[in-house]
């Protein structure tokens, strides 16, 4: 009896946690995004990072954007929402290295591809 009593226990743990990660990924997309009131830039230094939706199991709710000290030679590349299938996924914004232009040399002419676009 206290086995079987078990057994069904760690069947509905196993129910419910998968009830729970099946909602970290929300089945429609964020509202569309805020336009924000940047507030008083404490320095030179800061950047600002914008605010975005985010997933709170049932919603989204709002985070708000915020000013950062920057880190040198890295520009922030904001998250972004993603379609997967029937589901959404959140990729988190970055520091990146910014990408610079080509040369002219290495630009492709007018009618040819990139070889590295192969």
């Amino acid at each position: 009896m206290k086995r079987t009593a078990w057994a069904l226990l760690g069947a509905l743990l196993l129910l419910t946690a998968a009830g729970l990660a099946a909602e970290d990924q929300p089945r429609v997309g964020p509202p569309p995004h805020r336009n924000e009131a940047r507030t008083l830039q404490p320095s030179q230094a800061h950047v600002w990072l914008p605010g975005y939706w985010k997933w709170a199991g049932i919603n989204y709710e709002w985070a708000e954007g915020r000013w950062v000290k920057g880190k040198k030679g890295k520009v922030w590349v904001p998250g972004t929402w993603e379609q997967t299938g029937a589901h959404w996924t959140w990729k988190a914004g970055k520091w990146a290295k910014p990408e610079k232009d080509k040369p002219a040399s290495e630009k492709p002419k007018k009618g040819q591809k990139d070889k590295k676009a192969k």
